[in-house]
């Protein structure tokens, strides 16, 4: 697959992990740091795992382009609430007071200066800066919302899921000013809905575990022909030609993939087998993998190289559900992230990965 950046490279593996400790920089008193006990790699919880904390993972964006900035939802007394977190330093602060917060709604918009979320029915804009309060857009009377907020790169069109009697309708809010309009309709669950980066076209899963596409005024609506198994999550390629997938397969003593396949050509290859990887994210040009794997024996985090096919293990996870570590990288390729409930509650974590993978354009 041709893609716009150079691939990027894992460096120095062969580097000892003390060495890759003596490079990290020393993080902030308000965070936790400790050495992972399966690497020895130098680890930062974010949050507290005395109350609940947790981010959207992609393809939500909790965090900004300029990898500086990391939005999260946190329970502040017995409510869920919005905050953002400084990654320079770990200053935490609140994005809003907010009546019936929807905590997997929370999303950066597209120019990075708002949180979007739902509250209630009403989809909220928060401006960062000055805490400005924007309602966009409502659901229709009888709907409820499901999943993350999507929005293009581009910023001009923004996706939700509504949901109605088990089935689901996409809905399409034109930015900056517009009124949601049905984009495609779907019966029964809709997850992981992503619209392509370059091309006017939408993924997203069904409660199946089948992967289906659509143009977004959703014509061309048809099931993607995968191998037998299920698809866990799937993803755009950075050029918006390929569909990259996490695939179970039928056989229980075989190993979870990553497949790709061509959206025009619908060629099917495979990338790579995984240590069960359960949740997965690419870097900026798709050249390096993150995985979180379900293994009982090793609940790690890791690195997978697409060019040689190659794992790397950064840490462990230890979450109780392994499905909901949801690794992801920030937007240059320099840091990880990940959840777990390790410690407690389910708490925020970050590595520098500056060392084993170069830096990618944000």
């Amino acid at each position: 697959m041709d893609v716009a950046a150079p691939p990027a490279k894992i460096l120095g593996m062969e580097q000892s992990r003390r060495s890759f400790l003596a490079g990290v920089a020393v993080a902030s008193q308000e965070w936790f740091r400790y050495q992972d006990p399966s690497t020895e790699f130098d680890v930062r919880r974010l949050t507290s795992p005395e109350h609940e904390s947790t981010f959207s993972p992609p393809p939500a964006r909790c965090i900004d382009r300029r990898s500086r900035n990391l939005l999260f939802s946190a329970v502040s007394g017995e409510k869920w609430a919005p905050f953002q977190i400084d990654l320079s330093n770990g200053q935490i602060k609140p994005v809003a007071t907010v009546e019936e917060y929807a905590p997997e709604s929370l999303t950066f918009s597209s120019d990075d200066r708002a949180a979007l979320f739902f509250s209630g029915s009403k989809l909220v804009s928060i401006q960062l800066h000055n805490q400005h309060r924007q309602e966009v857009a409502e659901l229709r009377e009888g709907w409820k919302h499901s999943g993350p907020l999507v929005s293009t790169e581009d910023g001009q069109s923004l996706f939700f899921v509504e949901t109605q009697g088990g089935n689901s309708n996409i809905r399409r809010l034109r930015q900056p000013k517009g009124s949601p309009e049905t984009a495609v309709e779907v019966r029964g669950a809709v997850t992981g809905l992503t619209p392509n980066p370059k091309r006017a076209m939408l993924l997203w899963l069904n409660g199946a575990g089948e992967l289906w596409v659509a143009a977004f005024d959703g014509a061309g609506q048809r099931r993607v022909e995968t191998p037998a198994g299920r698809v866990l999550q799937a993803l755009w390629s950075p050029d918006g030609q390929t569909l990259q997938y996490l695939l179970e397969p039928v056989e229980t003593n075989q190993l979870i993939a990553i497949r790709e396949q061509g959206l025009d050509s619908r060629a099917d290859t495979l990338l790579a087998k995984t240590s069960q990887f359960v949740s997965f994210a690419r870097n900026a040009n798709s050249s390096v993998f993150v995985g979180a794997s379900r293994s009982k024996a090793s609940p790690n985090i890791l690195l997978l190289l697409r060019a040689t096919k190659r794992e790397f293990t950064l840490c462990e996870h230890k979450a109780k559900d392994p499905a909901l570590a949801t690794p992801c990288f920030s937007a240059n390729s320099q840091r990880i992230f990940f959840q777990s409930d390790r410690h407690g509650k389910m708490a925020i974590y970050m590595m520098n990965v500056e060392k084993l993978i170069e830096k990618t354009d944000s």
